[in-house]
């Protein structure tokens, strides 16, 4: 946080993609369908400070090195790590796994609240959903449902170059707060 003190908010905001706020001398940033606003104080959402998984990830974004916005092709986390991923899949999309049908029959109404929307499926999945996670940071996600031969399955991808946005633990971090926005809109709606 030390670092928000002496940030030059106009210069960061184009790279980005954030609003800058001239009169709050602020940023505005959506990450997964909530909007944050960062001042030399602090993040905040809804008015409250962010907590700090949510201030981890803005601020690695923040202070990344991106610049050019690279969608496809989509990449995994092991690959944008450079790393296996285990952890990844075992704390994002195993638990995920378990919520695929609920998921899907209530995509309509819980898609628009993380910046998301239908998408086709690259593999034949039941459902695959595209999110702006943040504005050049991406996930594609591909879920299909339990049959008679298969569990439930959910698999979690990242825009192209979202390495240079996030570091491997902002990436983990990002997932994680996916998977938690997710579930949580799945016990409200």
């Amino acid at each position: 946080m030390k670092a928000l003190e002496h940030t030059t908010f106009p210069d960061v905001a184009e790279r980005i993609s954030a609003l800058y706020n001239e009169d709050e001398d602020a940023l505005l940033l959506g990450m997964l369908g909530q909007e944050y606003v960062i001042r030399h104080q602090g993040i905040f959402l809804r008015g409250q400070k962010a907590p700090d998984a949510h201030g981890a990830v803005v601020l690695d974004y923040l202070f990344s090195s991106g610049d050019q916005f690279r969608m496809t092709p989509w990449k995994s986390f092991g690959d944008l790590a450079g790393r296996p991923a285990p952890e990844f899949r075992t704390r994002v999309e195993v638990p995920l796994q378990q919520q695929v049908s609920n998921i899907i029959g209530r995509a309509a109404t819980i898609l628009p609240h993380l910046d998301a929307k239908a998408d086709q499926s690259l593999i034949g999945s039941d459902m695959a959903i595209t999110v702006q996670a943040l504005p050049k940071v991406y996930l594609h996600i591909e879920m299909s449902q339990e049959s008679n031969e298969f569990p439930p399955e959910v698999w979690v991808q990242f825009s192209q170059n979202a390495n240079e946005f996030l570091s491997p633990s902002g990436l983990m971090g990002l997932g994680e707060l996916f998977k938690e926005r997710l579930l949580s809109l799945v016990r409200i709606y």
